[in-house]
């Protein structure tokens, strides 16, 4: 396997942060899946590092955009930034 470039690895990241499936990415970016899918397992590999990030940073503005609108007084979305709250709690433990 070749590694892959810094382009390449932002194509990830930005396709990760959209939610895309891991198999669209590959489709997209022309990687063979079967390549694409083993670097994701190496999780000390940049691979799977600009993918993860790519998610993680969508989870973060959507739960920011959530923890905003319940301060805001959203009923909805202060019923979900509990349960966030108590999911992280219990997490913590």
């Amino acid at each position: 396997m070749n590694e892959m470039n810094e382009q390449l690895l932002a194509q990830v990241e930005e396709m990760a942060s959209l939610m895309l499936a891991k198999e669209d990415i590959a489709i997209i970016l022309d990687i063979p899946r079967d390549d694409f899918l083993h670097r994701l397992l190496d999780q000390d590999g940049d691979t799977y590092k600009r993918f993860q990030t790519g998610r993680m940073k969508t989870i973060a503005q959507v739960r920011k955009s959530i923890f905003e609108l319940a301060s805001n007084g959203s009923s909805p979305a202060q019923t979900e930034a509990m349960k966030l709250i108590r999911d992280a709690q219990m997490m913590d433990i």
